[in-house]
């Protein structure tokens, strides 16, 4: 079995390399390397006959600074509840809660620091090109939204194609059957230990934002084939 820590440790220093380089081909590189990495790691322990299921869930709580911490704890829940963990946000303490499986809240912390950064920088990035008539605000949190979203559907289709892949190689539906009990697990876990969170509402009212911030979704490297709120913020 693959060491975790060692394994955490190399996922970060990829994606601290992909933050730093400044050619983009290099940086893509760096992040389906992670990506591959976290993938092989879950699939390995859903096979491993149900080592996963033996280990302690737990919930580890994330600072999410400001400004924006609603739109980034959407991103976070975008990476998380598709490597099953859950998440909670508490904004009075611009905190977010992750409940999961201790690897992969780890993995999901390291994936979300990295989009993090990319989401910020290519905001600044298109908001150059803002029309002159949308709010700032409104533009900033639509982009938001938009890269989050389509991060989500991304990881949701890689997540599926890794699974099918994995099962495909052993002939039968082991894979799958092992990660949808795990999934129930996480979900139960978090149900019964939540407790009380406060909620607020995103209203969106910059289309340019938004598709903006989708375009920069779709540019962000997680590698294709590859992946395996408040109240819960969405499932």
């Amino acid at each position: 079995m693959t060491d975790v820590n060692g394994l955490i440790g190399k996922i970060e220093a990829l994606f601290k390399q992909a933050a730093n380089t400044s050619f983009p081909e290099e940086a893509a590189t760096f992040q389906a390397k992670a990506q591959e990495l976290m993938t092989k790691y879950q699939i390995e322990e859903a096979m491993l006959n149900n080592r996963v299921l033996d280990d302690e869930l737990t919930v580890v709580e994330v600072k999410i600074n400001n400004p924006y911490f609603i739109d980034k704890c959407i991103l976070l829940n975008s990476i998380a509840k598709h490597n099953y963990c859950r998440v909670v946000r508490y904004g009075y303490a611009n905190v977010a809660k992750v409940y999961g499986y201790s690897n992969d809240i780890k993995m999901v912390v390291a994936m979300y620091t990295s989009l993090e950064m990319h989401m910020i920088a290519e905001m600044w990035v298109a908001y150059k090109q803002k029309p002159d008539y949308a709010s700032t605000v409104s533009w900033k949190k639509s982009f938001f939204t938009g890269y989050s979203k389509v991060i989500g559907s991304r990881l949701a289709k890689a997540k599926r194609e890794s699974i099918n892949d994995a099962d495909k190689f052993n002939g039968n539906n082991s894979v799958s059957l092992v990660l949808v009990k795990k999934d129930a697990l996480v979900d139960e876990y978090f149900n019964n230990t939540k407790g009380y969170t406060t909620s607020s509402t995103r209203t969106l009212t910059s289309l340019s934002g938004m598709n903006a911030g989708g375009d920069a979704g779709n540019r962000a490297n997680i590698g294709q084939a590859s992946m395996s709120g408040s109240r819960a913020l969405g499932r």
